[in-house]
């Protein structure tokens, strides 16, 4: 379950602890919106306080009233996950999208799974891919292969394998392992050249590395069909990838 943690300064963090001792109604006027989503990040993973859901949603809320996009996701994150709260993915949604419009790539690329399943009402597949491309503009892998699995499928845009091959290279070039399998798929199924059977090598070494299970299939068939020249340019491709992913 991941909540978003701002990192407060020390001075903030010092306004937080000192602002504590006040009555409770003035701590929650006191403490500024930033902190008030720490303080609820805090109660969330128990750091330094009793680990409280009920709490951690308290100072959240407060937060989110005065417009804090971090604690709105947050809200998001509880509410589609069930954390500390009965599941509900309409009130998941909501609180996605007010933290969606302030920017918050999360928030976009979780509000557009949202509208892809249905969850948080009717499914709504062209408003998913408009979300998904929102954050993959601004650079998020998870959006950027959620963006390419749209075109994949055609599943709210019309269908486009080559779109779909350049969004998902965008976010395995990011390390985003769901990404590095599906592009390793798409060229292993779409070869055109020998180049793309060691391409696909490469992406799915890096992915199947990282215990994903579909790439291991996959490299598993496509090593079959390689020969041992091409196997080894696909390591040292794969090595040459890994080199350029940002750790």
């Amino acid at each position: 379950m991941m909540f978003l943690c701002l990192s407060l300064t020390l001075a903030a963090l010092s306004q937080a602890s000192e602002d504590l001792s006040l009555k409770p109604a003035d701590a929650e006027t006191a403490l500024s919106p930033s902190a008030q989503n720490e303080l609820g990040v805090r109660y969330a993973i128990g750091e330094g306080v009793a680990q409280s859901y009920p709490e951690a949603m308290r100072w959240w809320l407060r937060a989110a009233e005065r417009g804090h996009a971090g604690a709105q996701y947050n809200l998001g994150q509880m509410f589609a996950t069930g954390t500390g709260v009965e599941r509900n993915g309409p009130k998941a949604a909501y609180w996605y999208s007010q933290a969606a419009e302030r920017g918050d790539l999360l928030a976009q690329y979780n509000l557009g799974l949202l509208y892809e399943s249905g969850e948080g009402g009717e499914v709504n597949a062209s408003e998913a891919v408009k979300l998904f491309r929102r954050a993959a503009l601004e650079g998020l892998a998870e959006a950027q292969n959620s963006l390419g699995r749209s075109y994949e499928m055609g599943r709210g845009v019309e269908q486009d394998i080559d779109e779909a091959k350049r969004w998902y290279r965008l976010s395995a070039s990011q390390g985003y392992v769901l990404a590095e399998s599906n592009l390793g798929f798409q060229l292993y199924a779409g070869r055109r050249s020998p180049g793309d059977l060691i391409e696909a090598y490469a992406w799915l070494s890096l992915a199947a590395q990282q215990n994903n299970a579909i790439a291991k299939a996959h490299l598993a068939e496509l090593t079959e069909m390689m020969t041992p020249a091409q196997i080894a340019d696909g390591r040292e491709l794969a090595a040459e990838l890994w080199s350029g992913i940002e750790k």
